[in-house]
C-alpha cells in the first residue's frame, strides 16, 4: 500500500501540530499549492503543501474545503510568507480533523516530494515481486494431478478470500471453504435470464457449443461465454498483485492450461 502519513512525517522530519497525524491515512502523492480554493486539482490522498501566500480570512473555509476532499493532510512551509503557522490555522485544523505539519525553511517542498515519489516506487516493485511469486505458485499449482482444482485452492490463497470454479451452465465444479456460490449463480441468473441450466432448475440438455466460445473479452468477474466461468473475492481491499494473481489464475485454469501466451504480464 503506499505509504503513510506518519512515514512521511518521520522520514522527512516534519513537525505534527494539529490533527490525526498518528492515523494510518495513506499519502498517494504530494501536491503544492498556493491557491485560495485548490480543490479542483485534487483527487484526494494527496499531502498538501503551501506557504500561505494567498490564505485569506475564511481559514475555516479553507481547511472544510481541505477535509471534504479528502487530502491525507495540510503541509504548512514557514519562514517565507509567515514566519509560524497562523494560530487560526492550527485551531481550524484541530477542530476538522485535518493533519497540519509544519514544514521547516531549510526543507524544500520538492524534497518531500521525492521521498513519497521513492516510496511509491518502492511499493510498486514490492507488488511487481509478489506478483511473479504468485504466478509461479499458480502454474505448478496447475501442473499437479488436481490440476484446475489445485489452481483454485491456489488461487483463493493468493488472493486471502474464496475462489469457485463454474461451468458454462453455472453449475459449480469446485470452491474453496467459505465461497458464496450462492451469490454467484444468483449473478449468473441476472446477467443470462436465458441460461439452459443452473443449480436448482431442471436440467435440460446442453446447446452445441458454438465456435466462438471459449474465448471472451472483459475482467474475471464474468466469465460467459467460456466453456469455465470462475470468480473469486479477497478480503478487504484487493490489492494490484491480488487482482494480477487472479487474472493468472483464470488463465492457469482455462481448458487449454496455462501457456506463456495466456498469462498477463505483471505490468501494473
Amino acid at each position: 500500500m503506499p505509504p503513510t502519513l506518519q512515514t512521511v512525517i518521520r522520514r522527512m522530519g516534519l513537525r505534527p501540530l494539529a490533527g490525526p497525524t498518528s492515523s494510518n491515512a495513506v499519502v498517494r502523492w504530494v501536491a503544492v499549492s498556493e491557491l485560495a480554493d485548490p480543490t479542483p486539482y485534487l483527487e484526494g490522498d494527496e499531502l498538501l503543501l503551501t506557504t500561505g501566500m494567498r490564505l485569506e480570512a475564511d481559514i475555516s473555509g479553507y481547511v472544510a474545503r481541505l477535509v471534504a476532499r479528502g487530502v491525507a493532510g495540510l503541509g504548512f512551509g514557514v519562514g517565507v510568507s509567515h514566519e509560524e503557522i497562523p494560530a487560526a490555522l492550527i485551531e481550524a485544523a484541530d477542530q476538522a480533523g485535518l493533519p497540519l505539519l509544519e514544514v521547516p525553511r531549510e526543507t524544500p517542498f520538492i524534497a518531500i516530494g521525492k521521498a513519497v515519489s521513492e516510496l511509491l516506487a518502492a511499493e510498486q516493485y514490492e507488488e511487481i515481486t509478489r506478483a511473479f511469486a504468485a504466478q509461479g505458485r499458480l502454474t505448478r499449482a496447475a501442473l499437479r494431478p488436481e490440476g484446475m482444482h489445485a489452481v483454485i485452492d491456489r488461487l483463493a490463497k493468493e488472493v486471502g478470500g474464496w475462489a469457485a470454479l463454474l461451468d458454462e451452465t453455472g453449475e459449480v465444479l469446485h470452491a474453496t471453504r467459505g465461497a458464496d456460490t450462492d451469490a454467484v449463480t444468483t449473478e449468473l441468473l441476472r446477467l443470462r435470464p436465458s441460461s439452459p441450466r443452473l443449480p436448482g432448475r431442471a436440467a435440460t440438455r446442453r446447446p452445441p457449443r458454438r465456435p466462438d466460445r471459449g474465448r471472451r473479452r472483459g475482467g474475471p468477474r464474468k466469465g460467459f461465454g467460456c466453456r469455465r466461468a470462475w470468480r473469486c473475492r479477497g478480503r478487504g481491499s484487493t490489492s494490484w498483485c491480488s487482482r494480477w494473481a487472479a487474472e493468472h489464475g483464470r488463465a492457469a485454469s482455462s481448458p487449454s492450461g496455462p501457456s506463456s501466451r495466456s498469462h498477463p504480464s505483471p505490468t501494473p
